[in-house]
């Protein structure tokens, strides 16, 4: 028993040895190749600041810049694992037209590998000149287009419907952008059987703007105060319309029902003076004994409106002009 104990901690201690040297070789292997001199080209991203006010970055700037560096392993790790950012100053601009603004990049100079927290020697750039095109930037106001689809529940409706708050939104941008848009749409609203209020948040949709457009809010309240409905129908007096003179007009019936749909609490506040419906002679065809009728004006509260007859007989009586 003694004898197994002894060949068992033998046995542990060598692999402990073992693995203590592979270890200690691996690491010893890794700090000769970091250590020594390698060449290689990395992208180094572009950032802007101290943007004049009033302007906007148009991404037609340059954005990246190739360079190609050489230094040991340990000084190129840290550009391997993050991608650097070259920061330039507008003010620092050696050039600019207009909007245009230019940098010379020299690759010799320290505040350029200063920048870059580099030790190492930049053999290389891809250009020289790097530009900045800037861009008025633009705020505005635009409506807000509702994209819905709201099914009531039988005898239910609403009086104004699906109402959202803000109506209107700011966008802000490059002004060659903003000055084509003039509205902009909710995301698309379903609801089905609908008897009770709701109230909901839409996003703007915002997925065919181009991502230098902000818009704010991002955001409505969309509400539906909903009632109950019934059917109402009020008998209203046809007004006859462009009839010339000297000539008398006489039409079938003189009246006509209008039917519609109202919210209970609205239902004893409708009456027939309410409504106008017209007959344009006019519009009459010189073959046809008939006249079409137009609903001139409703109440806004009422829904789902309809003439009972589109048409009316009308007969031309001559005057005796003396």
């Amino acid at each position: 028993m003694s004898s197994r104990k002894k060949n068992f901690s033998f046995k542990k201690n060598s692999v402990k040895t073992f693995l203590f040297f592979l270890i200690f070789t691996s690491v010893l292997w890794l700090l000769i190749q970091f250590s020594k001199n390698y060449t290689q080209e990395v992208e180094v991203g572009v950032r802007y600041t101290n943007l004049p006010e009033g302007k906007i970055f148009n991404d037609q700037s340059d954005q990246i810049l190739r360079m190609t560096l050489n230094g040991n392993g340990f000084r190129l790790m840290g550009h391997n694992w993050k991608k650097p950012t070259l920061e330039l100053n507008v003010e620092d601009a050696v050039a600019n037209n207009q909007d245009d603004y230019y940098f010379y990049i020299d690759k010799e100079s320290k505040i350029l590998k200063n920048k870059l927290d580099f030790k190492g020697r930049v053999l290389s750039v891809q250009k020289d000149t790097l530009r900045l095109q800037l861009d008025i930037n633009l705020e505005k106001k635009i409506p807000v287009n509702l994209e819905q689809d709201i099914q009531y529940a039988a005898g239910y409706g609403s009086d104004k419907g699906l109402v959202i708050a803000p109506d209107s939104i700011t966008i802000s941008g490059p002004s060659k952008i903003i000055d084509t848009i003039q509205s902009i749409s909710t995301d698309f609203l379903s609801l089905e059987g609908v008897n009770v209020d709701h109230l909901s948040e839409l996003n703007i949709n915002t997925i065919e703007l181009p991502p230098n457009v902000m818009v704010t809010p991002d955001k409505v309240e969309a509400k539906i105060l909903v009632s109950k409905f019934t059917e109402g129908n009020q008998r209203v007096p046809i007004t006859l319309n462009n009839v010339p003179e000297g000539i008398e007009i006489k039409i079938f019936p003189k009246d006509i029902t209008v039917v519609y749909r109202v919210g209970l609490d609205k239902y004893n506040e409708i009456s027939s003076r309410d409504f106008m419906v017209v007959a344009d002679y006019a519009k009459a065809s010189e073959e046809s004994s008939f006249l079409t009728l137009e609903l001139a004006d409703k109440p806004s509260s009422i829904h789902d409106v309809r003439l009972q007859e589109k048409q009316i007989q009308f007969v031309v009586l001559k005057k005796n002009l003396k």
